[in-house]
This record gives C-alpha cells, structure tokens and sequence, in this order.
C-alpha cells in the first residue's frame, strides 16, 4: 500500500492524494484488522476537520504516540502554512480578503481579531493579528487597531474576527465596537471598509447587512 501510494505522488503529485490517503503516508503501518489506509479513513470520518489532539488520536487502535506526533505535526505545519500566506499585492475586494482569512483564521480554536489595511488604490499594505481571545470594547480599543494604520500611512480598514463555534451572527458587541472605531477612523481620515466575521467554510460581511 505504501508503495503504490509513493508511486501515485512520484507519477500524480501529492495533491492528488485524499486526505486519508495523506494519512496513510504519514503514518506509515497499520495493525492485522486494518491496513494503514482503513486507518486513515477511521481517523478522518471520526474527526471534524482533523480537529484533533494526542489524546484523540491515540484512541485510535494502532495509533501510538510516534504516530499521533507524526499526524499533529503535520497538521501543524499546514496550519502555519496557511496562516503565513499574504493577500496579493494587486487590487483586492472584500470577497478577496473574506476568502484569504477562512484559509487564515477560519480554523483557528480562538477568536482573533485581524486588521487588513489598504491605501487607497485598495492594494494590501499590511496584515495584522490585532487581538486573540474573546472581541469586545472592554478587551479591543480602537487605538490597537489606527496606531499601526498610522504607523503605516494606510486610508483604508478592514477588520474581521473568527468564530470558533461556526455562527455568522454578529453580535450586540461586534456590531458595537464596529460603529466605535468607525467614528475613531472618521476622525482621522481612515476608511473603514467593512467588518467580516470568518469561519471555517464561510464569511459575512457586517456591511452587507448594513450594521455599518
């Protein structure tokens, strides 16, 4: 099995392989009920996304803990991957930043609050982690997010959070500190473009809805 799946990525590529399959390589045997592959697919129907810890993985018959290290790194080393991906240098749309932050934050297991910020052609300056933890005006001030917009000569904001539990819903506080820090960038001539809330597989846009 083994083989065949090294001479399917040699011939294919790796990104040929199905996520079980990417398993199968990375942990490499299996046990006499299962073959490596029956294991890769035990492992991905029985986990959300691959959320997984030591302690979940290692429930597995046949996972030790060589192999459970094997399968969290790897994982890890997609996610920082993915996280270190930059938005193109060219005009970008909010649905262009609304995709690049599912693949960025969409998975993370915390609320982070990211400021995109933009001149005025909306080419991308700079991209900032502004917060990780739960958003609110007792916890986020505006100043966190216009020192670096200053700093960097940015007109124009988009910010955008997380949320682990998969809602799109904004909330009282979301729709709160939005207002709040638009009347902070009116203030000094900053552009607050929108509020996007990001999960795994989707976005909204605080916009949109016109809570902005």
């Amino acid at each position: 099995m083994m083989i065949n799946l090294r001479e399917k990525i040699l011939t294919y590529g790796v990104s040929t392989l199905k996520d079980e399959e990417l398993l199968a390589v990375i942990i490499g045997n299996g046990t006499k009920k299962n073959s490596v592959l029956d294991l890769g697919r035990k492992i991905v129907y029985n986990s959300d996304g691959l959320d997984l810890n030591l302690d979940q993985l290692m429930a597995f018959n046949g996972i030790g803990v060589a192999q459970a290290c094997k399968v969290l790194a790897a994982i890890e080393l997609g996610t920082r991957k993915v996280e270190s991906d930059t938005l193109s240098d060219e005009v970008v749309s909010i649905d262009d930043v609304g995709k690049h932050l599912i693949n960025r934050i969409g998975h993370a297991p915390q609320e982070k609050l990211v400021a995109v910020y933009l001149n005025n052609g909306y080419h991308v300056i700079d991209e900032k982690v502004i917060f990780v933890g739960t958003i609110d005006q007792a916890t986020v001030h505006p100043r966190d997010i216009l020192r670096e917009a200053l700093r960097i000569s940015a007109t124009q904001i988009i910010i955008a959070h997380n949320h682990p539990n998969g809602s799109m819903m904004f909330s009282k506080n979301d729709q709160a500190f939005s207002l709040r820090l638009r009347k902070c960038c009116h203030l000094i001539g900053i552009n607050l473009l929108d509020h996007l809330i990001i999960t795994k597989k989707s976005y909204s846009s605080l916009k949109s809805l016109n809570l902005i």
